[in-house]
Parts: C-alpha cells; structure tokens; sequence
C-alpha cells in the first residue's frame, strides 16, 4: 500500500490492484462512453497526471454522465474507483486547474457501478467540459440528461427488472 497525499486527504492505495482493475473492468458501450475513451487521454494533462498517480487510466472511467449537444458532448461528471481506502477526509473538495476547472469529490466506498470487490474509493471528476464528436458513425439526438448503459444495468441488476 502506498500513502498519497492530496490537499487535505490522505490514501491508502493498492496502485498494483487499482491498475489491474484498469486492464480488466469492463467499458461502457454507449456512443457517449466510446466517444470519451476515444479522446481524453492528453486532452487535461495534470488531471490525466493527478489519476495516474492512483494507478487510475483516465480513458478507463467506471462512469461518464454526458448530454448531447449539437456537435459536442457535454460532459458533466466522470467517476474512477481506486482500490484502498480514504484514510483521512478532506473538508472540501480538490480542485485542479488544467486548462478547465476541475472540482474532484472523494467518497469512501460506492459512488458509481463498478466491478470492485474489496475496499475502494471513488474519485468524481465533476465539471461540464466538452469534447468534439469524433466516433465514426452518426451522433446520438439530442437529449437532456441520460446515465449511461452501465448505470442502466446496475439497476437492473439491484431491482432485477
């Protein structure tokens, strides 16, 4: 385990089993979701530096709430799980700045369907930043607000609908 400090948080990590999960947990499949991994890498580089230091791939995220928007995608909150535990909370949340403002909320434990077993952490990125449509094939209508498949499922799941 590995302590990491951010703010005024402290973690203990497994960064060994967080980059296992990342190489075997499975990726949404809607158009948001592929439209995301296809391009965030590079795009927020201290974001991209502060996850990796988790031993979190930020093209991997548990999961993307997104709105479509004309050519764009509207990207509103992006939740990652780290594999350890939150060993001292923060009073805020930490914010970074790269090139956008990012407000990133810590909660111990469940936040977003994942495939972790053990204890964990979620990390939220929350912000509305927006990326291009870059998938080749037709952008999704328009809507409000939608949770993506993976949120979907996870409900089914609970509630066996």
């Amino acid at each position: 385990m590995a302590t990491i400090q951010k703010d005024e948080y402290i973690f203990e990590v497994d960064i060994e089993k967080t980059i296992e999960y990342y190489n075997t947990h499975s990726l949404c499949e809607c158009d948001c979701c592929e439209n995301f991994y296809a391009q965030i890498k590079g795009e927020f580089p201290k974001l991209e530096s502060f996850l990796a230091d988790f031993g979190v791939d930020i093209a991997k995220p548990d999961e993307c709430m997104s709105v479509e928007l004309d050519d764009k995608i509207q990207y509103i909150s992006v939740d990652y799980t780290v594999c350890g535990k939150v060993a001292k909370m923060g009073q805020y949340e930490i914010d970074i700045h790269d090139n956008l403002f990012f407000s990133i909320v810590i909660t111990d434990g469940f936040a977003s369907p994942n495939e972790q077993s053990g204890e964990y952490f979620t990390i939220s990125i929350n912000n509305i930043f927006e990326l291009p449509w870059v998938l080749d094939k037709p952008f999704p209508a328009p809507t409000q607000f939608k949770p993506t498949c993976k949120v979907k499922g996870f409900f089914k799941r609970i509630f066996k609908a």
